[in-house]
Parts: C-alpha cells; sequence; structure tokens
C-alpha cells in the first residue's frame, strides 16, 4: 500500500514542478521488522547521551513498520513529521541509547495528532506529534531539546552549521540493519538557493535546506525523517528543523535536504502539547 503511495508522489511531482529534482518523503516505505533501514549517509557515531532528545519512532499499520526519527521536546510528548504518523495506528518509541535495538526505555502508543493542513505530495506542513502513555523521566540519557523562540520563523541560519541524528540509510544503494545512531554536520543555506533545485511551489516559508558540511555526499536519507536539526546556542541545543525531504535523484548525489522549520509551527505544537512558547530568545 505505501510502496504505491511513493510511485504517486513521484508521478504527480514530475507533472507538477518544472524544476529538475523532485522531492520525496523520505521513509515512504515498508519493511518487514527484521529489514529495518540503517543510517545516515557518511555520518558520524554518536556518542552515549550526545544526543538525549533523539527518539526512535517504529511506525506501524498492519504487519508493515516503519522506522522514522523524532524528539522529545516535553515528558510527554514527541516531535516527527506528518509522513511519519499520518497513516500508521501504532508507535513503538525507543529512547536514551545509540544503539537502536537495545533502547534504555521503550514505550508503546496510539495517540498521535497530525498538523491538519499536512499536503502529503508537497510535503506542505510536515508536522506531527506523537503523545507517550505517561511522562518519561529525565537522565542524562533521556532528556527534551529546546524548541526556537517564535522570532526563529524569520531567521535564514543561512551557513550555520547543523547537527542532524538518526539511524537513517548510509547509502542510496544500502539495505542493511544499523544498530548505531549517527550525526552529520549540515550547512544551511538559503531558501532562494534550495528553489533552484526544487521550485518555489516546494520550498516556502516554512521550508529550510541544508547540505554536508564537510562533503557534499553528506545527507539524511531513509529512516532519518522526522527527526531534529538542531544548532548549538552557547551551552545548549535548539530544534530549528524536522528532517522531511530529499531529491529524488538520492540521497548522496549532493542536492539538498529538506527540514520544516520548526519556528513556523510552534504555536500549533504548544496547542497540542502545552510545550511553553516562548517569543524570543
Amino acid at each position: 500500500m505505501i510502496t504505491k503511495i511513493l510511485f504517486v508522489i513521484l508521478a504527480v511531482f514530475s507533472i507538477t514542478h518544472a524544476s529538475s529534482h523532485d522531492v520525496v518523503p523520505i521513509p515512504r516505505k515498508d519493511f518487514p521488522s527484521n529489514q529495518l533501514l540503517s543510517k545516515i549517509v557518511n555520518g558520524h557515531t554518536a556518542e552515549q547521551g550526545q544526543f538525549p532528545w533523539q527518539v526512535s519512532i517504529r511506525a506501524t499499520i498492519g504487519r508493515s513498520i516503519t522506522v522514522c526519527g523524532g524528539s522529545l521536546i516535553s515528558a510527554q510528548w514527541i516531535l516527527t513529521a506528518a509522513h511519519c504518523a499520518k497513516d500508521y495506528t501504532g508507535f513503538q518509541i525507543g529512547f536514551g541509547s545509540v544503539q537502536l535495538n537495545v533502547p534504555r526505555l521503550t514505550m508503546t502508543t496510539v495517540t498521535k495528532i497530525v498538523h491538519p493542513d499536512f499536503d502529503a505530495i508537497r510535503l506542505y506542513n510536515d508536522v506531527a506529534v506523537i503523545k507517550l502513555p505517561s511522562p518519561v523521566s529525565f537522565s542524562n540519557d533521556i532528556a527534551p531539546i529546546r524548541l526556537p523562540p517564535v522570532s526563529y520563523a524569520t531567521k535564514t541560519f543561512q551557513n550555520l552549521m547543523g547537527v542532524v541524528s538518526g539511524y537513517g540509510r548510509t547509502s542510496d544503494a544500502s539495505q542493511s540493519i544499523s544498530n548505531v545512531l549517527r550525526y552529520e554536520n549540515m550547512r544551511i543555506i538559503s531558501n532562494a538557493d534550495c528553489a533552484t533545485i526544487y521550485g518555489t511551489s516546494v520550498i516556502r516559508n516554512s521550508t529550510m535546506c541544508a547540505i554536508g558540511w564537510e562533503r557534499t555526499n553528506q545527507n539524511v536519507c531513509q529512516g532519518d525523517s522526522g527527526g531534529p536539526l538542531v544548532v548549538k546556542e552557547n551551552e545548549s541545543y535548539v530544534q530549528i528543523g524536522i528532517v522531511s525531504f530529499v531529491s529524488n535523484r538520492g540521497c548522496s548525489t549532493g542536492d539538498p535536504s529538506g527540514y520544516i522549520r520548526t519556528a513556523s509551527y510552534v504555536h500549533w505544537i504548544a496547542q497540542q502539547t502545552g510545550v511553553q512558547l516562548r517569543i524570543s530568545s
């Protein structure tokens, strides 16, 4: 079922966009439970406790399992991409470990809230929250990420370094299982530059794009969707993006990856979750 949806997405984009490269949502594929995708393309191995907000999400529909990323934003709420939640009926959340299959804590839930204006074709409003059945206790290995203030909705972050983490594939060809969290340093580029690749009908004010900081083939890939893009401010981190899409040419071609600009949705996130809204930094 979901594989067919991916085909439709590719076909519709090739018709409706005149840009040279189309976008595809990152995880739209079914996996048997013993064939989960692995890790970020050309990334670095994360250390225990380095990304305490990172969670793994096994989203289920029937017998199919899709792996996504997400971030802990409060004791009882996970932030992720809408396309990681919309079609799914159950979620197994793993916390507190860099080993995908050995989480420190696991919770199962069915409660999700997908942005009501999510467009699965153009990936507009690709944001969702998942509610945990009970609050988690914070520790060095499990802790929430700060959300950006409202004022960051107009901040470009151009040429700044962002860090993205996840369990996504290591290459376009790879189907191997990985049990290791990886991360990548990314360079934020302007929306104008990104629109030359994908077109202005895809790249909007609520979108953000990035390329590899060290090499052009560093990127996110299948399995990373919904994960956090963060920047360091003083001694803490702030989540500025949610992994959303890559080029249909592949993950390691050098084309930018696309992110939902978190600050564009902090009002909506706060309304759904009760997370405190910050107006300015």
